[in-house]
């Protein structure tokens, strides 16, 4: 009678072993990509990397093109989650009666938490962004699909939000949402993307948690400034 509960509690012990010895491979991967690009990678250096035999690379992600798409779809699924979280609870509903107007301080609110989970990914995310360099500069199309896949959407959805905030008067009718947009990714992503640039020029580490809190502040205090006319800079 014993046997059954011995197989019953190693099956989440070989789950749990599974998911480590995953996200180990995962991680070095990450590293790898990053550091050499796709074509530079070595999937002998990943699994010594991750001290697990090479096969179960092919077994989790079948090859490097599999381990690259589930390398990059991994952190971008941080960003999507964490934004759908953040439209569904704090932005306006896409469909809502015409009466209900979207206050300031709301759309301070949503801003706020929008730009904290720009700052967060940018300054958490550095190896997954330099591997979408590296693809970009190759010419790959993966990044690309998984891009429209994953990001996209959420880009759209923002897109049509404020849109139909402007169209009510609950934002300056002057802005352009999609040049919006563009600005506020640039302003999150630039100082980690080129953080070398930033510590020489400007002697900041744009690492520095009191220095990511002065960044998020000043885009919140910028962008409301572009969408509510005398918005405080504060």
């Amino acid at each position: 009678m014993s046997l059954p509960l011995a197989d019953s509690a190693a099956a989440p012990r070989r789950e749990r072993s599974g998911d480590a010895t995953r996200k180990r491979i995962l991680d070095a991967g990450e590293a790898e990509f990053a550091a050499k690009g796709f074509d530079g990678a070595r999937l002998a250096a990943i699994a010594r990397a991750a001290d697990t035999p090479q096969a179960l690379i092919h077994h989790y992600f079948e090859d490097k093109v599999g381990l690259h798409r589930a390398v990059i779809a991994r952190a971008l699924a941080v960003i999507t989650d964490e934004g759908w979280r953040i439209l569904e609870t704090m932005a306006p509903p896409r469909h809502r009666a015409r009466g209900r107007r979207f206050e300031r301080k709301e759309l301070r609110a949503l801003v706020t938490a929008l730009v904290g989970m720009l700052v967060d990914f940018n300054a958490t995310h550095a190896p997954v962004l330099r591997i979408l360099q590296h693809e970009a500069a190759r010419g790959g199309r993966l990044a690309d699909e998984i891009l429209k896949e994953h990001v996209k959407p959420q880009v759209e959805d923002v897109v049509a939000r404020f849109e139909d905030m402007r169209e009510r008067g609950e934002i300056r009718e002057d802005v352009d949402v999609r040049q919006f947009c563009l600005s506020a990714i640039s302003m999150a992503s630039f100082p980690f993307h080129d953080s070398a640039f930033v510590s020489a020029v400007l002697s900041v580490d744009p690492f520095d948690p009191e220095t990511m809190d002065r960044h998020r502040r000043d885009m919140v205090a910028t962008l409301m400034a572009r969408l509510v006319p005398g918005t405080s800079s504060r």
